[in-house]
């Protein structure tokens, strides 16, 4: 299924389910497109008061000499809250980061977002889980 809002288009590839049913970790996947994200878009909606996002996986392509932002939240107009990774690119291309082996864990019940220096097309595919913070 997905979701579409002005600039963005995200779908769920993987539909997501409990990996042990004496853990409270959820694992998801999203991939995200935009043809301008320089109003900062929202990736994965906030998982709720005592639950955080952790990254697994990141991949950015990019179309255009620009630089993504991906972090937590959103702030003032369309800026990333908490940037975790970037600015990521400046010049056209695919960029892949692996966390696997040290996931790295958002802020507390934000959101996952991303944010453009300027218009151009951009591609983000993240594998993450949900946990209680």
């Amino acid at each position: 299924m997905a979701v579409t809002t002005t600039a963005i288009t995200v779908t769920a590839p993987r539909a997501a389910a409990q990996v042990n049913p004496n853990q409270t970790i959820t694992p998801w996947q999203v991939n995200a497109t935009s043809a301008d994200a320089s109003g900062c878009e929202e990736i994965k909606a906030t998982p709720g008061a005592g639950y955080a996002l952790v990254i697994e996986r990141l991949i950015v392509g990019i179309g255009a000499a620009i630089t993504v932002t991906v972090g937590s939240g959103e702030t003032g107009p369309g800026s990333v809250e908490g940037d975790t990774f970037g600015p990521i690119g400046g010049a056209a291309g695919t960029y892949s980061f692996d966390f696997r082996d040290r996931p790295v864990q958002l802020t507390a019940n934000k959101s996952l977002t991303f944010d453009a220096s300027g218009a151009g097309t951009v591609g983000v595919y993240v594998e993450g889980y949900t946990r209680a913070s």
